[in-house]
């Protein structure tokens, strides 16, 4: 009997150009500061944990709750144990991710031509909701387990959708400074004006994946769900 064929991901390019508006206004005003710190300091700070922490101390200074997050999950059948560190951002009571190197977190080897097309419409610097990029992290997880599939490559664990989705939603994250600076009502009243209060409460995703204790210490995507037709 000849072997089952994996049927690919059916993926519509043309309709990303959909997809790249902010949800809300404090998003849209959220990543306009943070590209524009990192154009500012991006030529001259070459590593990627230098230029988060420049980041996160830059919106503090502009009156933003936010603080670096680490997130750090042990070994299990399944999946690797890992660390990773993103920003957050709260904003009219709503917790925004914010990481400044998103698109390179899932570049992978001899992709193809479907997933680099996919890959070229995430955006350099994200900042969204939890429940937006859960639905990012699942679709582009799947798109990249067909990729490797269709050249013969095994899946890492490493690219499997539990440990993406630990990398930023792990219950393990832990903010690494809890309101050093308290935000500042009249600090870029002009930059930021009327922003949307958004609903706090949002789906959580339960992780597969253990948590393990943690020492304290420019573009927007929006429902990449849409560019399934038909999910595998």
């Amino acid at each position: 009997m000849a072997p089952m064929k994996v049927q690919p991901i059916a993926i519509d390019i043309d309709s990303e150009k959909s997809l790249i508006p902010c949800a809300s206004v404090g998003e849209r005003n959220l990543l306009a500061e943070v590209a524009r710190i990192v154009e500012k300091n991006g030529k001259s700070i070459k590593r990627k944990d230098d230029l988060r922490k420049v980041v996160a101390e830059a919106l503090s200074s502009l009156g933003y709750d936010s603080s670096i997050c680490k997130s750090k999950w042990e070994k299990t059948s399944s999946c690797p144990a890992g660390e990773y560190e993103f920003i957050d951002a709260i904003v009219e009571g709503e917790r925004l991710i914010v990481d400044v190197d998103f698109r390179s977190e899932f570049e992978i080897a001899r992709s193809t031509g479907t997933y680099k097309a996919m890959l070229q419409s995430l955006p350099f610097i994200f900042v969204g909701n939890s429940e937006r990029l859960t639905q990012i992290l699942a679709i582009v997880s799947d798109a990249a387990k067909q990729s490797l599939k269709k050249k013969g490559m095994h899946v890492p664990p490493w690219r499997k959708r539990d440990y993406m989705l630990a990398k930023w939603l792990s219950p393990s994250s832990i903010r690494e400074k809890e309101n050093k600076q308290p935000p500042s009502s009249s600090v870029q009243a002009a930059a930021v004006p009327e922003m949307v209060k958004a609903v706090a409460t949002t789906s959580v995703w339960q992780s597969q994946v253990k948590p393990k204790s943690v020492e304290r210490g420019t573009k927007v995507v929006t429902g990449l769900a849409s560019l399934l037709k038909d999910k595998p």
